[in-house]
């Protein structure tokens, strides 16, 4: 939940430079790292690429007012099923896989 209230803050100019200048995406990004839930980590990732995206046109300021072609969007609707349903076998396949990223005993010295 608290990713998504993030994201709705991302939804406008003002709020992705805000939540940028919040040093956001370096915590995101170790969030990234350890957490092991697919769908969290999924949220994670959209997250991080609205914040290290370029910055839409003026016209397109606010992302939840931009029209997405219907076409497009059940592509996209799609390709996230897709790889939703990927996660879920790798985690059935191997349920004590550790995430990619960081170990959980902390970085190698």
């Amino acid at each position: 939940m608290l990713l998504e209230a993030i994201m709705l803050l991302t939804a406008t100019g003002p709020g992705r430079r805000r939540v940028r200048a919040m040093g956001t995406y370096v915590v995101l990004r170790e969030l990234h790292g350890w957490e092991r839930h697919p769908g969290v980590r999924a949220a994670c990732e959209r997250l991080l690429q609205v914040l290290i995206g370029d910055e839409p046109p003026p016209d397109m300021e606010n992302l939840l007012e931009v029209n997405i072609p219907e076409e497009v969007e059940q592509q996209l609707q799609r390709l996230d099923r897709e790889e939703e349903e990927q996660r879920w076998w790798e985690q059935e396949r191997d349920p004590e896989q550790e995430p990619h990223g960081p170990s959980r005993e902390g970085p190698s010295r």
